[in-house]
């Protein structure tokens, strides 16, 4: 009896972590999944992303899984690069928002618009054509003025954690803070991929075409460092934007440009 006790409680200990990690349901693109929290708050680019282009038309998107919303007063970037554009949810009525800054055209910036439900896979999308826009689960579109070119940015591109705003621009009321949910299937596109009102979500895994220039699957698992860019671009993600490479046989580790 006394060892039935003992293997018992074993398990239990054994248990009870894996219940406190567990994943959610895969996304309806399949595959791994990116978990961030407030110790693994974000992954990006250890270079600047595509910083002498000049977008006229760009679409981010991604599946997003997350159990509560920001508190009211802050909100979270899940996909952004300083001082170009970013996709937030906004904990004041727990909304999409988006902005962008535009040469030839006013920055824009656009919030509310989408009950955003918990506990679920959502597919996010940002729209600039050289202004924001945004939709929700195959609803949006663009707001403002089209024309013009997003401007340069010499930042990393970032998913999660906390993108700094030009306090002189437009920006969004409240504190960024750290995202706490799960990210899958995130895909870049050089061009305006969907046209609203209504568009068909994409349930599948993505493929790389001819406009896209930076795709991460995050089928590396929960604990990886590095997440491959699936595209030809070579854009690779890591946690917390730090680098490590082997040099002369030792492991050195360089810090990107968010640690600046």
């Amino acid at each position: 009896m006394i060892y039935r006790h003992i293997l018992t409680s074993l398990f239990l200990i054994t248990l009870v972590p894996l219940m406190a990690t567990a994943l959610p349901p895969r996304s309806p693109a399949g595959g791994g999944m990116l978990k961030l929290d407030e110790m693994r708050d974000f992954v990006a680019t250890t270079n600047a992303w595509f910083p002498d282009e000049q977008f006229e038309g760009l679409t981010a998107e991604a599946w997003i899984y997350y159990e509560d919303v920001p508190a009211p007063g802050t909100f979270w970037s899940i996909i952004g690069q300083e001082g170009r554009f970013n996709l937030v949810i906004h904990g004041s009525n727990a909304s999409l928002g988006a902005w962008g800054y535009a040469e030839g055209a006013a920055g824009s910036l656009t919030i509310g618009g989408f009950d955003l439900p918990v506990k679920q896979w959502i597919h996010v999308t940002v729209i600039y054509d050289a202004s924001a826009g945004m939709g929700l689960n195959g609803e949006g579109g663009n707001w403002c003025c089209p024309g013009g070119h997003l401007i340069k940015s010499n930042k990393s591109l970032r998913i999660g954690g906390i993108i700094f705003q030009d306090p002189e621009r437009s920006r969004f009321v409240g504190d960024n803070v750290k995202l706490r949910g799960y990210i899958d299937e995130v895909r870049i596109s050089n061009v305006v991929r969907y046209i609203g009102p209504e568009w068909k979500v994409p349930k599948q895994r993505f493929k790389v075409d001819k406009h896209t220039i930076s795709l991460w699957h995050f089928d590396e698992g929960p604990g990886a460092s590095r997440f491959k860019d699936g595209s030809e671009n070579g854009y690779d993600l890591w946690r917390s934007g730090i680098l490590a490479v082997t040099a002369q046989g030792k492991l050195t580790t360089t810090w990107g440009q968010l640690k600046k």
